[in-house]
């Protein structure tokens, strides 16, 4: 019988949850939207659901070894706590770890989604012969994570590698984690998607405007 785990990549726009071999080969990979506005504990049960589910299926031909969550914000790594993540509204110090342990009865392991994001380009992809990494991620928001000698780097507060967060415009835009002029706020997908609906509102521009009017998911 072989071993595999699950790994979970919850972002703030979709959720991904995979079995994968304990070589790194997937055996199935499902994807669903995170419905951000329906709350945590909706979330936390889709994504609960979804891992019960690859569990039944590969139980009579795999050992499961463990479960693994990525989370986009900053984590209390002792407690599991979320202390606050920008691109999930309603979550600041929220116990993840400890509601999904509780769903599932059974350890998890949690951490910073571009954190694990770096640790899985270290194990099977462009950094796996180097131990020393930085990785920036883009998504819904735009993190980073640092793999120092082949292990995650968390710093002393846990926010070490929040690219994302740092001030590139002074006064800039203000970013959903206080600040303002965030790269977060210039460089992520959502913040594209702001910056052409105030080009279109602002008729800066008509082609945009006109692509926008034909598809709706231009400015989606």
């Amino acid at each position: 019988m072989s071993n595999y785990s699950i790994g979970v990549d919850l972002g703030g726009t979709n959720l991904r949850i995979a079995a994968v071999t304990d070589k790194g080969e997937l055996l199935e990979k499902i994807t669903l939207g995170t419905k951000v506005s329906l709350g945590r504990d909706h979330v936390i049960n889709d994504m609960c659901d979804a891992i019960r589910g690859l569990s039944e299926k590969y139980k009579q031909t795999a050992s499961l070894c463990g479960m693994g969550i990525g989370v986009p914000g900053i984590i209390d790594m002792k407690t599991g706590m979320l202390r606050e993540s920008p691109n999930l509204p309603g979550w600041a110090d929220y116990p993840v770890r400890d509601e999904i342990e509780r769903r599932l009865a059974t350890r998890v392991i949690l951490d910073n989604d571009a954190n694990v994001a770096a640790l899985g380009e270290k194990w099977l992809g462009a950094a796996k012969e180097v131990d020393d990494v930085a990785m920036l991620t883009l998504g819904t928001g735009v993190g980073g994570g640092l793999v120092l000698g082949g292990r995650i780097w968390h710093g002393m507060t846990g926010m070490a590698g929040e690219f994302g967060h740092i001030t590139v415009e002074p006064e800039g835009v203000q970013c959903n984690c206080g600040n303002r002029g965030c790269v977060e706020q210039y460089a992520s997908a959502s913040a594209v998607v702001r910056m052409a609906r105030e080009s279109i509102a602002g008729g800066a521009s008509s082609l945009l405007a006109r692509s926008a009017s034909s598809n709706p998911e231009v400015c989606a």
